[in-house]
């Protein structure tokens, strides 16, 4: 509703004062007949007298020679006419006029749509929006522009008879009805002409309207078909633009070499008051005259960064603008479009007839050998911009000046600066965040004479149509057909998972790479599938349920983790739905699959669990990516997580996650770590991203996080010896909690789980299940088969079993009282391959009883 209201007031401002728009034109109510003869009189008289004046024309018959030339241009005139509206929308006639008949801004082929569908819903007893609905459905454009979509021909028949089915009670089928229908069509159609850049009311504005018309038919129908209005927008340009032969949608810079395009003339503005600039010519790039040859100019979005350019460039005193944004962002485009509007008198007049000069320092540093030179071809180029006061001077990659300066022994950037002092040249330079921090932030020459202008990335609509566009040159020049919902689905997936490069670029890395990998298969047309399937490659993040063996593993879950893991059901489940909610595609995508707090003494399974679900889900527990949260106890930490603000460090979790998206996090010892290391964890945990010290955000939406933590302990031990209910237990214990995390912290965990203490019972039941990986491991790898008497299971699970460490201290026992007899043996030959081993307890002592199989 919002974007409504905007789109509407947008043209309301070109409207003048108290303008009314109406709908009048008796035609649309005469009986068929009627228009019928009046088509056919009209187009005899046409065709009489086009015949006529062509003939007095051929004859050359004085006087009436002269006369035959005007009444053939006359009635070519009407000709061309009739497929024109009345009136062109343009924006002074909209300012002149008090009142507006929308009919007259009607093209002959809407004019015939919006009959039609009276005739349509008379005939079949529809509503008059789904009878135009429904005619609109048989128009080529429109057919066309849904079959961009992925809508077949088959599903636009399916829609139309669905349409039918529909009916109307026959007091909705009047003319007044119909006189409504036609006001509030064309009203709407008329605020979306501007959107489609055309100049009379078109069959796809009127398309464009049956969004706004407030009709639950169609709208359910819109929604059905998942047919969204920017989607259908986009469809109807893309239409346009592949019937014209030839055309360069979007062509950016990269499409060609520099050379190609080097000034080879001297440039004079049409005042005649600039002077000759043979170095700059010669070293720089003219982006007004690639713009006068329709090379660059084309920009999606970044409206709100090109208004303050246009601001800044138009105020008194220093212009000078450092525009700062990841590569790929945009920041090229932006000065190209001003380039673009410089050369068709699209800016304020105190910018025009300047021309706009690219300068990199590449060019400048090509074929030299001594820094001398780079110096002297820096001095001259400054010299002729500062006697020239119609260019505007764009530096791209701007921090290579200060490299320069560093690295040369002299300083590049102090060349420029009389240049940037001056107020006559404006100077646009650009850079990324990083290289901003570590090379100019603190450089007094940026820091008193330039204004920043962050370059922010393009929104998933706007990535979308860029897109949509580019797809129509990489068809032409790959011969393979992007469809629309893998356009779609590569900016959905590129926002989500490749946060490292911003939109539309790294959604056109994933469509340009789908495009060889579809091509190598022999077939034509990337398909949704091939992204999703190329992303999962790409990042390791399992994006469906791509087996029936991942489909049972995830369905039995809990019991795979039971097999290596006793107790702690709770925990179990819920680790292992929040999985399957993931891959089923039910989890909040803006938030981590599921953030959990583990707690309870020593010994009792919390960092096990972790293990195990990252052995069983993720493969190996060397992917989970473990933190001991004891070794961050002190402020200065933080920069171990997220890297340190000059860009030296790196931060250890953000680039884990960065490069292993889908992965299980474990923080041990939670509460050990300092409190202001903790409150980076709160973005982590309720949104799903933390910012790292280049100002990357690193996306959290596909981690598991485990944290786990001792304290309270002993209470927990206490109350649950006690019997008290554990679902009770919880909430008091997280109650308790505050007084080592913050409430914001505890309540951003999806779950507080407190883990049993282990019995002597469960001791036994862990004491099978490492004996049992003991025997598994030397059966494999050394065809030794391992038996243990239960008195041995016992024995073990006594020596095992400590009430502060829980089992702990298990590893220890086996070791000493299995491994190293089974070494020993093992060494001294008593034991080889298909060898027989039977533990058992014999006076207290763990003895071996060995057997060639």
């Amino acid at each position: 509703m919002m974007k409504k209201e905007t789109k509407q007031k947008k043209v309301e401002q070109k409207l003048g004062e108290k303008t009314e728009l109406f709908f009048s034109d008796a035609f649309f109510f005469w009986p068929a007949w009627k228009r019928f003869f009046y088509k056919v009189i009209l187009t005899v008289f046409i065709s009489l007298g086009l015949i006529f004046s062509f003939f007095l024309v051929i004859l050359r018959i004085q006087p009436w020679y002269n006369l035959g030339i005007l009444v053939l241009l006359f009635f070519i005139y009407v000709l061309f006419k009739q497929n024109l509206s009345d009136l062109p929308l343009s924006e002074e006639y909209l300012k002149q006029k008090k009142k507006i008949n929308l009919a007259r801004f009607l093209s002959p082929q809407t004019r015939n749509v919006l009959i039609e569908a009276k005739d349509i819903s008379f005939t079949f007893q529809l509503d008059f929006f789904q009878g135009f609905f429904y005619a609109l459905l048989s128009q080529k454009e429109i057919v066309d522009a849904l079959n961009i979509l992925d809508i077949s021909s088959e599903e636009i028949e399916a829609l139309k008879k669905r349409i039918k089915e529909e009916k109307a009670s026959k007091k909705e089928i009047t003319k007044e009805n119909y006189r409504k229908f036609l006001e509030k069509i064309t009203y709407w159609a008329f605020f979306e002409v501007e959107k489609l850049k055309k100049n009379h009311i078109s069959q796809e504005a009127l398309m464009l309207a049956l969004y706004s018309v407030d009709n639950s038919k169609i709208d359910d129908i819109f929604s059905f078909y998942r047919l969204e209005k920017n989607d259908l927008t986009v469809a109807f340009v893309l239409n346009y633009l592949s019937q014209i032969k030839g055309i360069e949608v979007l062509k950016g810079l990269a499409d060609k070499k520099e050379f190609d395009f080097r000034a080879k003339r001297i440039k004079v503005n049409r005042s005649f008051t600039s002077r000759p600039t043979p170095f700059l010519d010669l070293y720089g790039l003219d982006f007004t005259e690639l713009a006068l040859k329709l090379k660059i100019g084309i920009m999606i979005g970044h409206e709100q960064e090109y208004q303050s350019l246009l601001d800044i460039l138009c105020r008194q005193g220093k212009r000078n603008i450092l525009l700062v944004g990841p590569a790929g962002v945009g920041k090229d485009t932006l000065v190209s479009y001003l380039a673009f509007n410089l050369v068709r008198d699209k800016t304020p007049l105190k910018l025009r007839d300047r021309r706009l000069i690219s300068l990199s320092l590449a060019s400048i540093l090509e074929d030299t050998k001594e820094p001398l030179e780079v110096y002297n071809r820096l001095t001259k180029v400054t010299k002729e911009l500062l006697i020239n006061r119609d260019i505007i001077i764009y530096l791209p990659q701007f921090h290579n000046y200060k490299l320069l300066a560093q690295r040369g022994g002299f300083t590049a950037l102090e060349t420029f600066q009389s240049l940037i002092n001056s107020s006559w040249v404006p100077v646009i330079a650009a850079t990324t965040p990083g290289d901003y921090r570590r090379h100019l932030e603190r450089d007094p020459i940026v820091k008193e004479n330039f204004e920043i202008i962050k370059v922010k990335e393009l929104s998933s609509e706007e990535s979308i149509r860029f897109l949509a566009y580019r797809s129509l040159e990489l068809k032409r020049k790959t011969k393979v057909k992007i469809s629309y919902k893998a356009i779609k689905r590569a900016v959905i997936l590129a926002q989500r998972f490749l946060t490292s490069t911003p939109l539309p670029f790294s959604a056109e890395s994933l469509l340009t790479e789908a495009i060889e990998g579809v091509r190598r298969k022999g077939r034509k047309i990337v398909l949704e599938q091939d992204i999703v399937s190329l992303v999962s490659l790409k990042t390791q993040v399992p994006l469906e349920v791509s087996s029936e063996q991942e489909r049972e593993k995830l369905l039995n879950l809990e019991k795979l983790i039971h097999e290596r893991l006793i107790n702690q059901e709770k925990a179990v489940n819920l680790v292992s739905a929040a999985l399957r909610q993931y891959r089923a595609g039910l989890t909040n995508i803006k938030k981590p699959i599921g953030v959990f707090l583990f707690v309870g003494p020593t010994g009792v399974g919390k960092t096990q669990l972790a293990k195990t679900l990252a052995k069983i889900y993720f493969g190996s527990e060397k992917t989970m990516i473990r933190f001991d949260m004891a070794e961050y106890q002190d402020r200065k930490s933080i920069n171990r997580f997220i890297g340190n603000s000059e860009g030296t460090i790196s931060g250890s979790l953000t680039e884990a996650v960065k490069n292993n998206p889908f992965s299980l996090i474990l923080l041990d010892e939670f509460e050990k770590a300092h409190s202001d290391v903790l409150n980076i964890f709160l973005p982590v945990f309720d949104e799903g991203r933390l910012t790292n010290n280049l100002g990357q955000v690193i996306d959290f939406t596909n981690t598991i996080i485990i944290a786990t933590s001792n304290a309270l302990s002993d209470f927990i031990k206490d109350e649950i010896e006690k019997n008290v209910d554990i679902d009770d237990l919880s909430e008091r214990l997280k109650n308790k909690l505050t007084n080592y995390f913050k409430p914001e912290l505890l309540n951003r965990f999806n779950e507080v789980v407190v883990f049993r203490t282990l019995t002597q019972e469960h001791l036994k039941e862990i004491v099978k299940l490492k004996l049992n990986e003991l025997a598994s491991a030397l059966s494999k790898n050394k065809k030794i088969e391992l038996f243990f008497d239960n008195s041995v299971i016992e024995r073990l699970a006594e020596l095992g079993y400590n009430p502060i460490f829980g089992a702990r201290p298990l590893d220890a026992v086996i070791r000493h009282h299995i491994k190293d007899n089974l070494a020993s043996s093992i060494l001294r030959k008593k034991i080889s391959s298909n060898t027989k081993v039977h533990f058992v307890l014999e006076e207290n002592e763990f003895k071996a009883k060995i057997e060639s199989i």
